[in-house]
């Protein structure tokens, strides 16, 4: 892997806050500044626009040089679906059909105004697909304009997870929980391919309720056999451990000391 010769920001742009943390350049590089700025939430339409406001300030006010930017968007900014394997189809293209149909089918007209992605994945295995707002993503690269940071990606937080918990995955079959204010995120994956991914509300005590949560999910899934092993990554701290059968681990991260920055480690 080449060292980035541009120092870096990463961004988490969610509902009641936005996250970064600045990094140096090189291989591996060394956190300079990291910070949160406040949101009021708003009850519109467009419920990241609030959000925006404050990332417009954080730009101003902690990305005063140049830098290459990426930002991870809350997951209640991000739609998911997944869809079952189909061999009649062929390339990205039909994919991406396939998918603005069932999430027009499933959210109606709304869903033409999103930017549908589809994963990779094998002729028989099902394909993990998200929708974002084109309005959002219209509004990132306005926010960023001519200035010294560059927004070189977008991501849902479920892919940056993802790719973020890749050294800690023992197994190739195991929960994977995303938990931040107001939301979780239950992905299950079996055998390497996504089986399963639902978004639900998460109350103050989501970290007592996760086992049981995980069983009836499970149930709902009419699951040969249970998946024991579970990746959580949390803006609240979680104790790695077995509870009700369930092993638990929490995903390392370079700011573990506040897991109030999960979204944005490098």
């Amino acid at each position: 892997m080449s060292p980035s010769w541009r120092n870096s920001i990463r961004i988490g742009l969610c509902r009641d806050r936005v996250v970064f943390a600045r990094y140096g350049r090189g291989l591996r590089p060394r956190l300079l500044d990291k910070g949160i700025f406040a949101v009021e939430p708003e009850s519109v339409a467009e419920p990241w626009r609030a959000a925006l406001g404050s990332l417009e300030k954080l730009l101003q006010a902690r990305a005063p040089r140049a830098a290459d930017a990426g930002v991870v968007l809350s997951n209640h900014f991000v739609r998911h679906m997944l869809l079952e394997a189909n061999g009649a189809l062929a390339g990205r293209e039909e994919w991406s059909a396939y998918a603005a149909h069932h999430f027009e089918k499933t959210y109606g007209a709304a869903a033409r105004d999103w930017d549908i992605r589809v994963t990779q994945a094998g002729a028989a295995q099902p394909r993990l697909a998200c929708a974002i707002d084109k309005a959002l993503l219209e509004a990132l690269s306005a926010a960023f304009g001519s200035g010294p940071a560059r927004l070189r990606s977008v991501q849902p937080y479920l892919m940056a997870a993802f790719n973020g918990a890749l050294p800690a995955m023992q197994e190739s079959s195991f929960w994977l929980v995303l938990q931040e204010p107001g939301r979780m995120l239950l992905g299950l994956l079996r055998d390497g391919a996504w089986r399963s991914v639902r978004s639900r509300r998460a109350g103050a005590r989501w970290r007592e309720e996760l086992p049981q949560i995980l069983e009836r999910e499970g149930a709902l899934l009419a699951a040969e056999e249970p998946c024991w092993s579970v990746l959580v990554s949390s803006f609240e701290p979680v104790e790695t451990g077995t509870s009700n059968g369930y092993r638990f681990t929490a995903l390392p991260a370079v700011l573990r000391e506040d897991p109030s920055y999960a979204m944005v480690c490098a």
